[in-house]
């Protein structure tokens, strides 16, 4: 044993020796990191986009079969049964160019009408706006309480007239609207064929060789950014050309049938009860640069907090599609002379 414990001090001694006679620090390293620059144009930066697939006049009719207190409340949410009952499902969407003047990549809406679109080419010039190509179904199982079922239709390609600015994230989550044959447009179509005696069919209305813009405007009231409640009486009015269309509603299947169209919208003489209008711009003429809607509400209201108010949108005529702009309505705000209240960011109003 006390030969072992002499061998482990020897040992011990002869490794404490060379560690000491190492123990002298190594030169200074005579290398210098240096950063890489590279051109902003060699950088592809790309942005995701996601969003709901949604067909207004679905939350409509089923917010009005709803009636008076109804306990679903109207706001654009994949928690709500109002949406749910509105969602387009297996609906192509994508991202429109402008500049190209094409979409850009393309996603299927899941059963909820939820979409993600990866892979979109960021750009801080020209913004994007979402394009439906014009397929989707809405759920026909029971979702809520027990309402009638809103007439199933055939989609037509549908631009959103938000923009989306890929470069600082507004707007990038976004609502795909679609307007299909049955609803809205088949009223005006009637009404084209029986009041004016022009022979219309929908098919028509998007056809470039007869009509340089069609225009579905969505008048919401007054709130909450996901508020879809109809904004009531809101008058409309279009510098560059065109004619508004006011469009009203009643259940489908009231009189006169060569009138209504199959979800019961109708054309009506007045500021539409129900928050809906169309503009269509013929092509009888050169078609123009750009259209600028406004929109005006005769009422005053201290409870509601009414007139209120939309920025004015201005955007070209998109010859082939519909365009669907969806108007928020926003509470008047104090008057301050010499100063313009812009829109929030939220409202992605195109200018």
């Amino acid at each position: 044993m006390n030969g072992h414990l002499r061998s482990t001090l020897i040992l011990g001694s002869l490794l404490l020796a060379a560690g000491c006679e190492q123990s002298t620090p190594p030169e200074d390293s005579k290398f210098i990191p240096t950063a890489s620059f590279v051109s902003a144009s060699s950088v592809k930066l790309e942005t995701r986009i996601s969003g709901v697939a949604w067909d207004p006049e679905a939350f409509f009719m089923s917010l009005a079969f709803c009636g008076q207190g109804c306990p679903m409340p109207p706001f654009l949410n994949e928690g709500i049964p109002l949406y749910l009952r509105s969602s387009v499902r297996n609906a192509t969407i994508s991202a429109f160019d402008p500049v190209a003047g094409a979409p850009v990549g393309s996603v299927t809406s899941d059963p909820r009408g939820i979409w993600e679109l990866p892979g979109v080419p960021s750009r801080s010039t020209v913004p994007y706006f979402i394009l439906a190509t014009g397929s989707g179904e809405l759920p026909t199982e029971q979702i809520g309480p027990p309402l009638p079922p809103t007439p199933p239709t055939q989609y037509l390609p549908t631009l959103t007239l938000r923009p989306i600015m890929t470069t600082d994230g507004t707007c990038i989550s976004q609502e795909a609207v679609h307007i299909g044959r049955h609803g809205i447009l088949e009223a005006v179509a009637k009404h084209l064929t029986v009041v004016q005696s022009r022979p219309t069919v929908v098919t028509d209305l998007i056809d470039p060789a007869q009509y340089h813009s069609v225009a579905v405007l969505g008048l919401f009231h007054a709130g909450n950014s996901s508020l879809r409640a109809p904004a009531d009486s809101i008058g409309v009015e279009v510098e560059g050309g065109g004619q508004v269309y006011y469009i009203d509603w009643a259940p489908p299947g009231i009189p006169p049938p060569e009138l209504r169209s199959t979800r019961g919208f109708i054309v009506t003489d007045t500021p539409s009860p129900v928050g809906f209008a169309v503009v269509l711009v013929p092509n009888t003429g050169p078609r123009p640069l750009q259209l600028t809607y406004k929109v005006a509400d005769p009422k005053t209201d201290a409870v509601s907090r009414r007139p209120w108010n939309f920025p004015p949108v201005t955007a070209p005529p998109a010859p082939g599609i519909v365009t669907f702009i969806g108007m928020p309505m926003r509470y008047a705000l104090p008057a301050i002379p010499l100063y313009t209240f812009p829109p929030p960011p939220s409202f992605c109003v195109p200018q």
